[in-house]
């Protein structure tokens, strides 16, 4: 900052700022002059470049709002989860707080998407890729977070596919199939054969006669011939 600032200042009409780009600088003038930065469609790579300047003018302050920054980037799916997590362990040598905060929100989003036991498979899926070493940093990361309920199910461990078993289980909003086996009942197949397979959404539920809404005003029975009638789909 001394740079441009202060008794230390540079006195010539053009200050030449090198290795960086034109948006990385204009966000570290944005950040001194306190204007409000837009972040949203900023590139990970591209915030490594204002941390990059921040680490260069000594701006602790500035360094502290990538970390935050760095909290809430946003993963598309678990392709770009995995190529951020990879960029971050690349510039972890360097920006150790910046990446070990953007690393942790990467193990944070690949605990909710990938259940424990599909985990497996998506590290070997990443063999021959060059990041096999980001996934095992991920699942080390994600083994030592707290454990974190199903938002469908409500369980640690998804029940993604299972039969959902009591009518207390089922609750407004739970997302369900319609379980295969009812297909080989002609009674339920007449009424509701045709929607095998479907997503459907709990909209209510009657304790008293163990049945549920799951569309058209039509309360279905969750048991019938002693088979269940739907899987949780999570």
């Amino acid at each position: 900052r001394n740079e441009f600032f202060g008794g230390l200042r540079e006195t010539t009409d053009v200050i030449p700022v090198k290795e960086t780009t034109f948006e990385a600088f204009e966000k570290l003038m944005f950040f001194i002059y306190r204007k409000d930065i837009d972040w949203s469609g900023v590139t990970v790579p591209e915030m490594y470049d204002v941390v990059n300047l921040a680490e260069r003018y000594i701006m602790p302050e500035l360094m502290d709002e990538m970390v935050k920054q760095m909290e809430n980037v946003p993963f598309a799916n678990n392709d770009d989860l995995l190529n951020i997590a990879h960029t971050a362990s690349e510039f972890n040598h360097l920006f150790p707080d910046v990446s070990s905060a953007l690393l942790l929100s990467c193990a944070k989003f690949f605990q909710k998407s990938i259940p424990p036991s599909a985990r497996l498979q998506f590290a070997i899926d990443q063999s021959g890729t060059g990041k096999e070493a980001t996934v095992l940093q991920l699942l080390s990361l994600a083994k030592d977070l707290p454990p974190v309920e199903c938002s469908n199910c409500g369980s640690v461990e998804c029940m993604d596919g299972q039969l959902v078993v009591g009518i207390d289980k089922f609750t407004v909003g739970l997302k369900l199939r319609v379980n295969n086996s009812v297909a080989n009942l002609w009674d339920w197949f007449f009424r509701r054969g045709h929607h095998i397979g479907k997503v459907y959404t709990v909209l209510g539920v009657n304790k008293n006669n163990n049945t549920v809404d799951v569309g058209g005003g039509i309360f279905d029975p969750i048991v019938v011939e002693n088979v269940h009638t739907f899987n949780y789909l999570c």
